[in-house]
Parts: C-alpha cells; sequence; structure tokens
C-alpha cells in the first residue's frame, strides 16, 4: 500500500513539475512573439508565423519526453527494489527452513537411537528404559514446540490473517499474565518485580495474541538468566503513549546477536542447543507488535536493569 501511494505521489508531482514548465516555456515564448509583433508593427508573415507554433510546441515535446523518462527510471528503480526484496526474502526463507532442518534433526536422531536401543532389547536396566524413555518423551515434547511455533510464525506472516482487536483494560490484562507467571518465576529461583497502574487504560487490541508476546518477553527472560536474577514487568502511561518494558539483570546479549535478535532463528547453533531455543519467539513477537502498528526492541544496560524488552504504544 505504501509502495503504490509513493509511486502515485512520484507521478502527481512530476506531472506538475512538467507542466509548470510548459506554462512558464509558453508564457515566455507568448511574450517574445508579442513583442516581435510589435516590432513589425502588427505585420507577421506566414513563415513567422508558422515558426512561432513550432516554437511552442517544443517545450510540451520536451516536457513530455522528460516526464516519460522520469516514469521509466522510476519503474525501473521500482523493479529493481522489488527483485532485492525477493532475493532477500528467498535467501532468509531458505536459511529459516536450514535452520528448521537442523533443529529437528537433533531430536529426531535421538528419538530414533534410543527407540532402536529399546526395541532391540539393547537397555537391561529399568532406570535406563526409563531414563531413554524420558528422554524420547523430552525429544518430542522439544520438536511439537518448535513446529507449533513455525506454524505461528507461518500463520501470522500469511496475507489473509488478521487481529480480533477488542477494546481492552491494558492494565488489567498485564496484571492477569504476571500472576499467572509469577509461580515460574520463583520456581527458577528468581524474584519478580511488577509495576503497573491502577487506573484503568483502555487499549484496542488483540487479547490472546498481545498475552503471547508478553508471555513469551517474560518466559525468555525466565530461560535465558541465571536463578537469583531479577525480572521486571512496568508499564508507564505517558503523555501520548504507554511503554510497557520486560527487563532483567542478568547476562547481557552479545551485540552480534543482539542487533538481529527478532530475526528467526536468531540465537545461532551453540545458545539453541544449549538453552533449548529456536529464536522463533522473539520473531513472532516482534511480528504481534508490528501488526497492532507499534514498536518493540531491545535496548541494553537500560536504567538499572542490563537489558530491556521495550513496547511503545502509540
Amino acid at each position: 500500500m505504501k509502495e503504490k501511494q509513493d509511486f502515485q505521489i512520484f507521478i502527481i508531482s512530476r506531472f506538475l513539475v512538467s507542466l509548470i514548465y510548459v506554462v512558464l516555456s509558453e508564457f515566455l515564448i507568448w511574450f517574445a512573439t508579442d513583442r516581435i509583433k510589435h516590432l513589425f508593427q502588427g505585420g507577421v508573415s506566414m513563415a513567422i508565423f508558422i515558426a512561432g507554433i513550432i516554437i511552442m510546441i517544443i517545450p510540451i515535446i520536451v516536457a513530455s519526453l522528460l516526464f516519460s523518462k522520469a516514469l521509466v527510471d522510476e519503474v525501473h528503480r521500482m523493479n529493481q527494489e522489488k527483485e532485492e526484496m525477493r532475493k532477500g526474502y528467498e535467501k532468509k526463507r531458505n536459511l529459516m527452513l536450514s535452520d528448521i532442518a537442523h533443529d529437528l534433526r537433533t531430536p529426531i536422531t535421538t528419538i530414533a537411537g534410543y527407540s532402536k536401543a529399546l526395541n532391540d532389547d539393547m537397555v537391561i536396566s529399568e532406570e535406563k528404559k526409563k531414563e531413554y524413555l524420558q528422554a524420547i518423551e523430552n525429544k518430542s515434547a522439544r520438536m511439537n514446540d518448535l513446529i507449533n511455533l513455525l506454524f505461528e510464525y507461518v500463520r501470522l506472516d500469511s496475507a489473509n490473517y488478521g487481529l480480533r482487536k477488542d477494546e481492552i483494560d491494558l492494565s488489567e490484562l498485564l496484571r492477569t499474565i504476571a500472576a499467572s507467571l509469577y509461580s515460574d518465576v520463583e520456581e527458577k529461583g528468581m524474584e519478580f518485580q511488577i509495576s503497573i497502574p491502577e487506573e484503568v487504560h483502555l487499549i484496542t487490541l488483540d487479547r490472546v495474541q498481545f498475552s503471547r508476546v508478553i508471555v513469551n518477553l517474560i518466559n525468555n527472560a525466565i530461560k535465558h538468566n541465571e536463578k537469583g536474577t531479577v525480572i521486571s514487568l512496568e508499564m508507564k502511561p505517558e503523555k501520548d503513549k504507554i511503554v510497557i518494558e520486560v527487563s532483567d539483570n542478568g547476562g547481557l546479549i552479545p551485540t552480534f546477536l543482539a542487533e538481529q535478535i527478532f530475526e528467526p532463528f536468531a540465537m545461532g547453533d551453540a545458545s539453541r542447543t544449549a538453552q533449548s531455543g529456536s529464536g522463533l519467539g522473539l520473531s513472532i513477537a516482534k511480528k504481534i507488535v508490528e501488526m497492532h502498528g507499534w514498536s518493540l526492541e531491545l535496548k541494553q544496560y537500560y536504567e538499572e536493569y542490563r537489558k530491556s524488552f521495550i513496547i511503545e504504544i502509540k
């Protein structure tokens, strides 16, 4: 839509420039012709008349040629941009598919190996059997989570998907989410600080999808920080916007990773393997926030915290 509007603005602006050029040229030619007529005391020969007509047509031809060239150049530029975007999208898609295959291959290999060992009666110890079965269950759950995340990412990216928005009290929604996750934070030996105003703040949003964003950000802080970390959920109503911050005083995110943290599978192989994360969760969160017309960004060394995910609602 924006690309179409930009192209329409370009056409109108170039047309106006060409029109102004023609009007000014015709005025100058008319003025010059009028002076010539006075010099010849009102008597204009046929040759002078024809020459005047030709001279008056020239600016129109020049303006038409310039307008056509500008139009062709703009269309060519737009086509080049589309081609570059297409190539970039295909590259990202291929990388994502490669990462999906990588993340699915490990649990599949483990499940296949443990299943074969159990089926071939290679495991005698009952304790070892339980260990293998538990590993199969864990890897299956991991695969299921990854597939669900991938399904959600693709669904949000589809052209016919739309948010189901209602007018919601944002303060109450955040309090409900915080209450549901409080025990998860405590179980990890972390501290949960919550700062949400009592006043009602009605915002039009998709309750299910926006709740997913906040839950994802808090779970991300729980999963990727050590025991004793302080996690904060804060809502700050300001004059022309509302800011929601999910912060913690845990470890910093490496710069190279922070710059692409919202890209699918941005966590990298080592991080995904060690911490059972796919990197899809933050991509989904950012996509949902942007679908609402808002913004989500990561800031490190933010106020008294090491890192903070900040949502701006305008």
